[in-house]
């Protein structure tokens, strides 16, 4: 699993950007690095847009007798002592560059200039195969499956997500006043404390609720449906369906997967997702017969050793490819 970590905190790039942009040494250079900032990050354009907002009230009150006594006495205190003296310091900048007061200034650290985020956006990975459990800031815990990403961002008032690839199991920790939001694809999955799982293939969204209840939109905001405990939800285009529940029924945060009357391609499918060498169904007749049973995740399953005990169907390995075809097909003895 590997974590990216911001180099450098949102809050204080976007007073930077401000402050440079507003001297005599500002390039065209300059601007486009501003413009792929804000397009970067939704809280890059919200914290560069608080900063103009700083600067417009700051300026307003900059002749009042009160500020220019805060700003005396800040000064005369020396350096204030804050959770992040970097930032401290880049806001007491921007307000004594138009003549109001230090203080002030670092009252907006806790104001519009900052959204309150309790931790700074991470991404989270896993490999073929790789499943990890991450603890959230909130208390919420994300399990990732195989070859997934996650971003996570909160901010005070939302705890913001976005699925990447793959799959995740959220177990939400309650808190009505700020919802948790996954993006995934073109849609959100918005709840207050639940469990809940997302996963994403291609052109298709599938949301599976354990516990409480989700609402699904689209990204213009779009109601699609709730999904409540016990309930599935598939999207794929502007089709959603829902189902108390699916072919693929089994939890893979215990390393297994339980096919209920899954078809062979179904079965198939889903077991490759966490092999590195990949099976192949070569016969159409074949892909339809029906497959029920646990089994665990991985190259050594168990699958492809039972299925031939149970399916007139022959496995054999050619090269990296392990191919199923009809029983009457020349097999081999090591399957997995």
């Amino acid at each position: 699993m590997k974590t990216d970590l911001p180099m450098t905190d949102p809050d204080e790039r976007a007073a930077e950007f401000f402050l440079q942009r507003r001297s005599g040494d500002w390039t065209e250079g300059d601007e486009r690095d501003l413009a792929a900032w804000l397009d970067a990050s939704v809280l890059h354009r919200e914290c560069f847009e608080s900063v103009e907002r700083m600067w417009d009230e700051v300026g307003l009150c900059a002749g009042s007798p009160g500020v220019r006594e805060l700003r005396a006495e800040a000064l005369a205190a020396g350096p204030v002592r804050r959770r992040r003296p970097r930032f401290a310091a880049l806001a007491a900048t921007l307000a004594l560059v138009v003549g109001g007061g230090a203080l002030g200034a670092l009252a907006w650290r806790d104001g519009p200039l900052s959204p309150g985020r309790e931790a700074p956006a991470q991404v989270y990975r896993t490999a073929v195969g790789e499943r990890a459990t991450v603890t959230l800031a909130d208390g919420s815990r994300l399990l990732l499956n195989t070859s997934s990403e996650v971003k996570v961002d909160f901010s005070g008032r939302r705890r913001g997500l976005q699925l990447v690839s793959g799959e995740a199991w959220f177990d939400v920790a309650k808190d009505p006043s700020r919802p948790f939001v996954v993006k995934a694809g073109d849609h959100t999955v918005t709840a207050v404390g639940t469990s809940f799982d997302v996963r994403m293939e291609k052109g298709a969204l599938r949301v599976a609720v354990v516990e409480g209840r989700v609402a699904l939109d689209a990204l213009d905001g779009q109601r699609i449906s709730e999904v409540r405990a016990g309930e599935r939800i598939d999207v794929e285009g502007r089709a959603a369906v829902l189902r108390p529940a699916g072919p693929v029924a089994g939890d893979w945060r215990e390393g297994r997967i339980e096919f209920a009357s899954a078809t062979l391609t179904e079965a198939v499918a889903e077991m490759n997702r966490y092999r590195q060498i990949p099976i192949v169904v070569t016969d159409p007749k074949v892909g339809r017969m029906r497959v029920s049973g646990v089994f665990y995740t991985g190259e050594s399953s168990g699958f492809l050793t039972a299925l031939p005990l149970t399916h007139p169907v022959s496995v054999r390995t050619e090269g990296e490819v392990v191919r199923i075809g009809p029983a009457t097909e020349k097999k081999t003895s090591s399957l997995d």
